[in-house]
């Protein structure tokens, strides 16, 4: 059965002085309640970075900054996934803080923005859903799609936002509560603020 996951894409940003271990770099990471240290770590590097936060800031003067915004932004999103070989990522310029607008967008029977080039999107029938992997009018060889029902869309959307919720409460906030309780807390309100709030 196809399935959604919350993801970030492309965590390529210098290292900030206060992660102590050595963050292996990879393409993607999903996030849940499963992620290791050093996902929540890689997670941290590329938010921090993609927000322009100097990475040689200490740990206070960073989350300082960071916790003073009133939005942020993270390459990432929704993963819609067949299985392990066949999956669709967010694209270019959209973000993990798009979260609850795709939700919106589908509960709306709307194609939700999930990036360009390429540029996926969703086509609705009257009993299924197609999950394109860029437009199909481009006619690329390489183009395909994964196929839900509306009710899996709407059930593996739910389960995505919970994973993301799971991913804050757990193994991102113990990570900051190790170093300090008081920005544990605070960050996990932003967080949900950032990432999870309804329009």
């Amino acid at each position: 059965m196809p399935y959604m996951k919350p993801v970030i894409r492309e965590p390529y940003y210098d290292k900030p002085v206060w992660i102590e271990n050595e963050v292996a770099r990879k393409e993607f990471a999903f996030l849940s309640s499963n992620s290791s240290e050093s996902e929540v770590e890689l997670f941290l590097l590329h938010l921090f970075g993609y927000n322009s936060i100097d990475a040689s800031m200490s740990f206070e003067e960073s989350f300082k900054e960071l916790l003073e915004k009133d939005e942020v932004a993270i390459l990432g999103g929704v993963t819609f996934i067949q299985d392990e070989e066949t999956f669709i990522m967010p694209s270019c310029c959209c973000g993990l803080e798009e979260l609850q607008p795709i939700i919106n967008s589908i509960q709306a029977k709307q194609s939700p923005w999930l990036g360009h080039d390429p540029s996926p999107g969703i086509i609705y029938y009257e009993d299924y859903v197609l999950v394109w992997s860029d437009d199909p009018a481009t006619q690329k060889e390489e183009l395909f799609c994964i196929r839900f029902t509306y009710k899996e869309l709407l059930d593996g959307l739910e389960k995505c936002k919970n994973d993301l919720l799971e991913f804050i409460n757990e193994p991102l906030y113990q990570w900051i509560m190790a170093r300090d309780e008081e920005i544990a807390d605070r960050m996990k309100q932003k967080m949900l603020q950032w990432f999870l709030k309804d329009e």
